[in-house]
């Protein structure tokens, strides 16, 4: 059983984040052609409920 505010140690590498940090003139689907993804999966990794809203120097994870 795993309890809030338990620490749990895995063994393996570490995945490093990505993130990417949004420049003037950007919209999520240019962003989303430059990283291989859709606007669909970076508007719901990054909890945007609204996808035309992103502003330059916001950082999205993908």
């Amino acid at each position: 059983m795993i309890y809030a505010g338990q620490v749990l140690k895995v063994s393996g590498v570490a995945s490093a984040a990505r993130t990417y940090t949004v420049q003037y003139g950007d919209n999520l689907s240019s962003i989303a052609t430059k990283l291989g993804a859709t606007y669909q999966s970076l508007a719901q990794c990054n909890g945007l409920s609204n996808p035309n809203l992103i502003y330059p120097g916001q950082v999205l994870n993908y």
